[in-house]
């Protein structure tokens, strides 16, 4: 289809789907697609383009407005980047909206991926996390998104990959459950039945209160779940002691061949226990083939380390332990989910080898794009051509 003499296939993207289970972030009109494509040649065209969205998402508009400005407020690097190099706050404002409407990014993936560095061809190179959720719509089962949101029935699934154990608790009829397993592990890990980005996880040490107490505190807060803690290889925990150091892996399943489309390797911070880039963690690029980081490591403000904040270990060149092992770890975890083609794995590395911490039915593209500052949609979408041939 031809539109003002523009070929359809330049205004939109291949594979591109605006996903159900996401706010809508985009228009996809005729009118907005042939904006979109004019606002990626002048500014002129990007204003029309933002005016568009005032006009006809007014609402989503307004709250853009204010969410970028506490945006801007927490990225100070990349803002000063941007003004000195020639451009001012209202300018950045304009390329912050233009570009969630036109390649989909957050506000703080714009900054993550450095997006105010470059051009309209820089930026389609980057796959971000709202394009995932509709590469992940269309290729994944609806099950699947209910199988990883459930940490009980993705343990339940995947239980000999954890090496460790794990218990739901919903209601009254699991007190039992839980009192036998405190009593078997005085330290545990709590975390909610659903959630993600390391959000309401506790760990606990040595437990000596009131079981009964515990459980109904807990219950107060909704389903839950009790894990064994991890007892972390020292040559992680080198990397950062207070926090499990993970490995992200995400695979790509056609029939019967597992490929990897990235990998990071992901690190805690201060007395965090957690290694969510969300929560402070940092992160850096693995190379795949030798499993050795490839970058050196960043947070989510634009600094960059290329020894650890805390500890000062060296993190440009760390060989990850086994890495032939935790590449066949995840091959094999993609092969035993029937159903799922795009999947991100979280891996550590513990006295008893590689396991699995989580899975994800979606996962930050950020993490694996971000270290080295080069984009991968163009990677999915040789992997999607291929699945559908």
């Amino acid at each position: 289809m031809v539109l003002f003499g523009i070929n359809k296939r330049e205004m939109k993207e291949k594979y591109y789907v605006i996903a159900k289970t996401i706010s809508r972030w985009k228009i996809d009109s005729r009118i907005e697609n042939f904006l979109g494509y004019m606002a990626d040649r002048t500014e002129f065209w990007k204003r029309m383009y933002i005016l568009y969205y005032k006009i006809f998402d007014r609402q989503y508009y307004q709250g853009g407005i204010k969410r970028i400005n506490e945006e801007i407020k927490r990225q100070r690097i990349g803002y000063d980047v941007f003004v000195n190099g020639g451009g001012d706050k209202c300018h950045l404002q304009r390329d912050l909206m233009y570009s969630l409407h036109r390649y989909g990014v957050s506000f703080e993936e714009y900054f993550i991926f450095k997006f105010y560095e470059k051009n309209h061809i820089g930026r389609r190179q980057y796959n971000n996390l709202k394009l995932q959720y509709g590469y992940c719509e269309l290729l994944n089962k609806d099950s699947i998104r209910d199988l990883f949101e459930d940490k009980g029935t993705c343990y339940r699934k995947l239980k000999k990959y954890y090496k460790r154990e794990l218990i739901v608790v919903c209601g009254d009829e699991d007190l039992q459950e839980l009192t036998m397993f405190i009593r078997s592990h005085k330290s545990f890990i709590v975390k909610p039945l659903t959630g993600h980005s390391g959000t309401g996880i506790k760990i606990v040490k040595d437990f000596c209160g009131d079981i009964l107490t515990f459980f109904y505190m807990m219950k107060e807060q909704g389903a839950f779940v009790l894990e064994e803690l991890i007892n972390q290889h020292p040559a992680m925990s080198v990397l950062h002691p207070e926090s499990i150091n993970t490995v992200r892996l995400a695979t790509f399943k056609i029939q019967n061949e597992v490929y990897i489309v990235g990998a990071a390797l992901r690190m805690g911070t201060g007395h965090s226990n957690v290694d969510n880039a969300g929560a402070g963690g940092i992160y850096a690029g693995i190379d795949i083939e030798h499993g050795f980081v490839c970058s050196m490591a960043r947070d989510n403000r634009s600094n960059e380390y290329s020894v650890h904040p805390d500890t000062k270990c060296k993190l440009v060149g760390f060989d990850l332990p086994e890495w032939r092992k935790a590449i066949e770890l995840v091959k094999e975890l993609a092969s035993v989910v029937e159903g799922a083609t795009v999947i991100s794995w979280d891996l550590a590395y513990s006295d008893k080898g590689w396991l699995v911490v989580e899975g994800n039915d979606v996962g930050e593209p950020y993490l694996l794009q971000a270290p080295l500052q080069i984009g991968l949609k163009d990677r999915m979408i040789s992997l999607i051509d291929k699945y559908f041939q």
